[in-house]
């Protein structure tokens, strides 16, 4: 199945190179937020389970937003902002963390050294709602075989299109600058690994062969940044889109501080259900959802082969495996979206429900004036 890539974005957004904005000063007047005394604080895992510095289980739920890299160079209605509300937003919505995505084609045309002002706000941001961030390269392909899908912007072209140098590049300065920072709790080394054919389209290869080919290199990605960061845990996404996570507990990455991702979209489970794809797996290694969610045409709800409704069944299923999970996409203009528009943050029906998953979920917090009324 070919499943149409979650940053596909209509030919009117495109990117015009427009300069950075400065940060929104962060000591601009506002309701303060509470932040837990205990934040920030350094992420292992253990077993199959992400703890805390005391040693304590910790499920993470959250939300994923685009390229905020992208989104910091426009700064406008069509593609959304970049700013301290995103993430004023996140935290009402009662998230504890936020994935945050660098593509390698807006990296390439911005540059390292704009790539980081944008990433140390997005940690400045994060800091003062007590959030955390996961790091992702975000591309969809195969880097064993050095094949992407493709995708193309009339701005920034190529979007997929990368390298295991680039990669490498990538992860070594992130790492280098990141180090020690609690704020960043993750590195997700590559957004979906899928097999790819010669003519760039999905080839979704059965077997355990791309999986060790695919743990061969996240193996050599993972050394790369243990070089500089000895201690942050590092993502390793699953086949077919990054949901498949079939063969990971026989064949298990050979580093410590691994984390499994799955994205179960509401079409994902085509070709194995759920229980193959990351529930067996989540019994026996650390696993986070780090995208999933429906829409009418990219991801329908009636796609989904199990029993029920999907929105239903992916937060049961998510809850009896204890398994964490980033909805996809805190954005207006790239879906499933969650959010109506690029500055009120009221959600869509879609972003509704996943709002009140992540209330439902998450601890008491003293009373803050809420943004909207739900």
């Amino acid at each position: 199945m070919k499943r149409r890539s979650a940053l596909a974005l209509p030919f009117g957004l495109l990117a015009e190179g427009c300069s950075l904005a400065p940060p929104e000063d962060l000591d601009a007047p506002e309701t303060p937020w509470p932040v837990p005394a205990h934040y920030p604080q350094h992420f292992r895992t253990y077993g199959n389970t992400i703890i805390d510095g005391a040693g304590l289980p910790r499920i993470f739920r959250g939300v994923a937003a685009p390229d905020v890299l992208w989104l910091s160079q426009r700064q406008d209605e069509k593609l959304g902002r970049f700013n301290r509300d995103l993430f004023r937003a996140a935290a009402e919505w009662r998230a504890d963390l936020v994935r945050i995505s660098i593509m390698p084609a807006v990296l390439r045309f911005q540059g390292e050294a704009v790539m980081f002002r944008v990433l140390d706000a997005a940690v400045a941001y994060a800091r003062r709602y007590g959030l955390y961030l996961v790091l992702c390269f975000h591309s969809i392909g195969f880097p064993p075989d050095g094949r992407y899908t493709d995708l193309r912007d009339p701005f920034y072209g190529d979007l997929y299109a990368t390298s295991g140098a680039e990669m490498y590049r990538f992860w070594q300065a992130v790492a280098r600058r990141y180090a020690g920072n609690p704020v960043v709790a993750f590195y997700e080394l590559f957004n979906e690994p899928t097999t790819v054919n010669l003519d760039r389209t999905p080839s979704n290869e059965p077997g355990i062969a791309p999986w060790l080919r695919w743990r061969d290199f996240t193996e050599s990605l993972v050394d790369a940044i243990r070089l500089v960061d000895f201690r942050k845990p590092i993502i390793v996404g699953g086949l077919q889109y990054g949901y498949d996570l079939s063969f990971a507990p026989q064949a298990p990455v050979r580093r410590d501080n691994i984390v499994y991702a799955t994205h179960p979209y509401a079409n994902s489970d085509w070709r194995i259900g759920w229980e193959e794809a990351f529930l067996a797996p989540a019994r026996q290694l650390p696993v986070i959802a780090t995208e999933f969610g429906w829409h009418e045409t990219d991801h329908p709800e009636s796609a989904y082969r199990g029993a029920g409704r999907y929105r239903e069944a992916i937060f049961q299923a998510f809850d009896r495996a204890r398994i964490g999970w980033l909805a996809w996409c805190f954005s207006h203009s790239f879906t499933p979206a969650l959010l109506q528009d690029a500055r009120s943050y009221r959600p869509t029906e879609y972003g509704l429900v996943v709002l009140n998953a992540l209330r439902e979920r998450a601890p008491p917090l003293p009373p803050v004036q809420p943004r909207f009324v739900t």
